[in-house]
């Protein structure tokens, strides 16, 4: 091992953690390092110092105050509500740029989809020229089995048309 991967390894060799392979490869390195060996002293001389030390008072009302903010930073995140224009100003001329980007194409897309599914001009027939079903698109009923809701639908619209006549 090198002496930055065993310096890595010094805090579980010390309190005993390490699994045995690598404690004894840690050891072998340490039988062979002076600063890993001085690196190891001063890692037990601060666990020591550390282990002995008593952890600071709590200073009094710390949890009051710390409840207190808690909760008033929960109301005010409560109380903001997302606002599209104050994103505006606050994004950057990047952030500008790519919505317009995807504005302008979204647009185009969406006037390219318009454009191909409307009826051509040349293709317009007045309606007594046309089948009586062509007015309300059904023409995907076309092959329907006789007796059939379907069927049923079909032969009301075509009467009803007929009678409009």
């Amino acid at each position: 091992m090198r002496c930055e991967e065993v310096q890595q390894q010094l805090r579980g060799f010390s309190t005993g953690e390490l699994p045995m392979d690598v404690r004894q490869t840690v050891q072998a390195h340490l039988s062979e390092c002076a600063a890993c060996c001085a690196e190891l002293a001063k890692v037990d001389a601060l666990a020591g110092f550390l282990t002995g030390a008593q952890a600071p008072p709590v200073p009094a009302g710390l949890t009051i105050r710390v409840m207190a903010a808690a909760r008033s930073r929960q109301r005010v995140a409560a109380t903001v509500c997302w606002n599209p224009l104050q994103w505006w100003r606050m994004a950057s001329a990047p952030m500008h740029a790519a919505a317009a980007v995807v504005l302008v194409a979204g647009l185009t897309v969406g006037l390219l989809l318009g454009w191909t599914s409307a009826p051509l001009i040349a293709q317009t027939t007045t309606v007594a020229q046309q089948d009586p079903l062509d007015a309300y698109r059904l023409d995907y009923l076309g092959d329907v089995p006789a007796g059939s809701l379907a069927d049923s639908y079909l032969n009301l619209i075509v009467a009803t048309n007929e009678r409009g006549r």
